[in-house]
């Protein structure tokens, strides 16, 4: 068979970046006690943080690569932070990321091409890739996805419902654009699980056999001679009065007598809901934010218990929320300062508890204006203060102790924005065991993606007859 390849002006060159010096991952922030995390967020390039996965041993060892990146929308998007909750409250923007190609489509593929080429060494023989894409890329992606992964590697392509046609794109003179491509790749072992919904039944459609089993007929369709002997065995054929062979399908019965039979799922999902229709409390204000119902359908068919889920494009952490709630370990990436943060706090307010923040060749940028303040209390727990300005408040923040190289902090305790229509604010007091420590590290998050990281020397207790003297003077 020949192979169909597709061609564009710089093609040659894209994969330019793959030979670039190698970028080693660095601990910035470790939430748990475990020596293997559940869970990392790494803020750096695609490519730079799938060849550091690779070289640090996970090659050929990841379930489920989930990639969401841009779609060559020719938009710019903000990412907005409500700071009260009521619809007429503060609310905090930033530019979240850019979708604008000044040369086309040319320099959308040159951006994809070396990192759809980056994540194909990751991928174990049973694992799986998913591309996350709509109208206005995936006829081009999965001519480049033929060539990375295999033509024979093909599994599925997935059209997800993602709104309804409604309002303007529904008085455009056209079919609306409501759908978005899941293209799917597999290793050479790969096998996914689809999931069933229930599906209800009229009585009208459902026949008895003499056990009292309630089920529906379907004809024989491509079901081959052994198969149809298999499933006669099974009791599962009925033969009409003329020979014609149909297949029994059984249905259940709910406790309101309904009947209703479970389907595989297949490659049309108009069953998952947009994100409006999720919960306030779900709803990060990051753009393009998919739902969680959407991820938690991919990682449980394309990944085991226990497996590795790896997402590049992480934007606001849904992939590692989805993960981490069905018992999977994840590796989230993304090279935006607003992701990380977004993502930091939301996987922080999820309960994720086994967390590791990284860099990989990327750091955010400072933010000025931060002070803090840690006095020790009688009891021996130090209570922590930080000071932040009022222009610009923080959404989260850590606070620790500098261990190992790099002064990676190790968390004991840290606090995030709340999210919903009556968001909680954010905790500026703290109060941590902090032994005889002598000095906390702070990390600050803001909107915006900016850091502030801090060391605040820890202020002795007060005694009675100290004070006293304080107030006197």
């Amino acid at each position: 068979m020949r192979p169909v390849t597709l061609e564009w002006a710089g093609k040659s060159a894209a994969l330019a970046p793959l030979t670039r010096p190698l970028v080693a991952l660095e601990p910035v922030e470790r939430a748990g006690r475990g020596d293997a995390p559940r869970g990392r967020l790494v803020q750096g390039d695609a490519i730079d943080v799938a060849r550091a996965l690779v070289a640090e041993g996970l090659g050929a060892k990841v379930d489920l690569v989930y990639l969401d990146p841009p779609f060559g929308s020719g938009v710019d998007y903000a990412h907005e932070e409500r700071l009260d909750g009521a619809a007429d409250g503060r609310v905090a923007r930033a530019r979240a990321y850019v979708d604008t190609w000044g040369g086309g489509p040319a320099d959308y593929l040159d951006m994809l091409y070396p990192r759809l080429a980056a994540v194909a060494p990751l991928l174990a023989p049973t694992g799986s890739v998913w591309v996350h894409l709509d109208w206005r890329a995936s006829y081009l992606v999965r001519a480049l996805c033929d060539e990375i992964f295999g033509r024979e590697r093909f599994l599925n392509e997935i059209v997800w419902r993602r709104a309804p046609n409604l309002g303007r794109q529904a008085r455009s003179g056209q079919f609306g654009r409501t759908l978005d491509t899941l293209l799917v790749y597999g290793g050479p072992n790969a096998r996914l699980v689809p999931p069933t919904r229930r599906t209800e039944v009229p009585a009208s459609g459902a026949r008895v056999d003499a056990e009292g089993r309630s089920f529906t007929l379907a004809p024989r369709g491509d079901y081959t001679d052994a198969s149809v002997a298999r499933l006669d065995a099974e009791g599962r054929i009925h033969r009409t009065a003329s020979g014609r062979v149909y297949v029994k399908y059984w249905v259940d019965r709910d406790a309101d007598g309904r009947l209703w039979k479970a389907q595989p799922v297949d490659t049309l999902w108009t069953d998952v809901p947009p994100l409006r229709h999720a919960s306030p409390e779900e709803r990060t204000g990051y753009p393009t934010q998919k739902p969680r119902a959407l991820l938690e359908r991919i990682v449980a068919a394309a990944s085991p218990p226990g497996g590795l889920v790896v997402d590049l494009f992480a934007g606001s952490g849904t992939t590692g929320a989805a993960a981490w709630a069905l018992g999977r370990r994840f590796v989230l990436a993304d090279v935006g300062d607003v992701a990380i943060a977004a993502a930091r706090a939301r996987l922080l307010r999820d309960g994720v508890d086994d967390l590791s923040i990284e860099r990989c060749g990327r750091s955010p940028a400072s933010c000025p204006g931060v002070s803090a303040t840690a006095r020790r209390a009688h009891d021996g727990s130090v209570e922590v203060l930080v000071h932040a300005s009022a222009d610009h408040e923080p959404i989260a923040w850590s606070v620790g102790l500098r261990r190992g190289p790099g002064g990676c902090v190790e968390v004991l305790a840290h606090h995030e924005r709340g999210t919903g229509r009556s968001p909680a604010p954010l905790a500026l007091r703290s109060v941590v065991a902090a032994g005889a420590e002598r000095t906390l590290a702070l990390r600050v998050l803001h909107v915006d993606g900016t850091v502030a990281e801090l060391d605040v020397s820890v202020r002795a207790a007060t005694t009675a007859r100290s004070a006293a003297r304080a107030g006197a003077a």
